[in-house]
């Protein structure tokens, strides 16, 4: 178990209506947000207001706030060990909002991550019983997460990262991307640049996120009436190595591969290196795509085409949504969707034809 503590302190000093001025509210919502009247402010409001008094500063408001002036709390549950979680960039990229907006909140996180078979109905029933956090951020959905039911059924203020699917969704609160929107829209990219025999590289094929992104894929290939002889799916660990391996299997026994669409940036550089262990040229030879981009992506070799998944908007909104609830504000509760956004690199190219 963590507990995350953003830390620093402005140096500035601003007045109550510079801040005003710069948050676009009244002098009187400031005050209200400095001496902690938070049953007056939305907490829309309050997140807006605190980021401002943050970037210009309010000497007295911190020097008088204590890190944690309240004992709230909120649990971030990821069923996998912790070396995971932080290893992933789509993770550390939510937890930055998350521990952001929980800061500005005036709430602490704590992140409990086991490597355990941690979606056990039994563990859960057990956490609730003895945990004492106001409310729950849930990591990682599968599919029929038994997680879900424990919380429905304690009626313990919960948010998911990531849109359960119909099944499990009724009573459940989300903040997510559309990922097979997302995922359709970059494979019809790689159709459209003349890619007839493509492959899709997941994760675990358990995972809410994968099975939404295989979903996409398959669906862009059948509009495109592609034959499923023409499309191959692998189910892979996250490891570079044994991805490399895997993937120069696949491309030796299907040499009519050119396309590459990668659930995670992980696979896609072991992608990279198998194509490259072969002789073969990105993208001359085979085109790639990951389903997650950020900023190290440009720095690929060559640089790699993904979505950027707006991940630490996820988790900020995550944080919001689930104190909108704890507080009672129960009219904007089911599913909150980010936009994302398809960046087109040097990875994907036109069938034997770079960009």
């Amino acid at each position: 178990m963590v507990i995350l503590k953003p830390f620093g302190e402005a140096s500035k000093v601003a007045t109550i209506d510079e801040i005003a001025k710069r948050a676009g509210v009244s002098k009187s919502t400031v005050s209200n947000v400095l001496n902690n009247r938070d049953e007056r402010v939305s907490v829309d409001t309050k997140v807006r207001v605190e980021q401002v008094i943050d970037e210009l500063g309010y000497g007295s408001h911190r020097k008088k706030r204590p890190i944690y002036p309240k004992l709230n709390t909120i649990t971030v549950l990821f069923p996998h060990s912790l070396h995971r979680l932080l290893g992933f960039s789509l993770y550390q990229e939510i937890f930055k909002g998350i521990a952001f907006t929980a800061y500005q909140l005036n709430y602490q996180i704590i992140i409990t991550a086991s490597g355990q078979d941690f979606h056990s109905a039994m563990i859960y029933e057990d956490l609730l019983d003895t945990d004492l956090a106001e409310g729950y951020l849930v990591l990682e959905l599968l599919k029929r997460d038994s997680r879900l039911k424990c919380f429905t059924h304690c009626l313990k203020p919960f948010v998911t990262i990531g849109k359960p699917e119909v099944q499990d969704a009724r009573g459940v609160s989300w903040v997510s991307i559309d990922v097979a929107a997302m995922v359709e829209k970059a494979v019809r990219k790689l159709l459209n640049n003349g890619h007839r025999y493509l492959a899709f590289l997941g994760l675990e094929d358990k995972r809410i996120f994968t099975i939404q992104a295989q979903r996409g894929f398959i669906r862009a290939l059948d509009k495109e009436q592609i034959s499923k002889r023409n499309m191959n799916i692998l189910h892979l660990e996250p490891d570079l190595y044994q991805t490399e391996s895997l993937v120069k299997n696949l491309l030796k026994q299907n040499p009519k591969i050119t396309a590459l669409f990668t659930e995670s940036q992980i696979l896609a550089e072991g992608a990279i290196k198998a194509a490259k262990a072969l002789g073969m040229q990105v993208p001359d030879d085979l085109s790639i795509m990951s389903m997650l981009e950020n900023q190290s992506s440009a720095f690929f070799e060559p640089p790699l085409s993904g979505v950027d998944w707006k991940a630490k908007e996820l988790g900020e909104q995550a944080v919001i949504l689930l104190v909108k609830i704890m507080e009672g504000q129960k009219n904007d509760i089911s599913g909150r969707s980010i936009s994302s956004e398809l960046i087109i690199r040097e990875s994907c190219g036109t069938k034997n034809q770079k960009c």
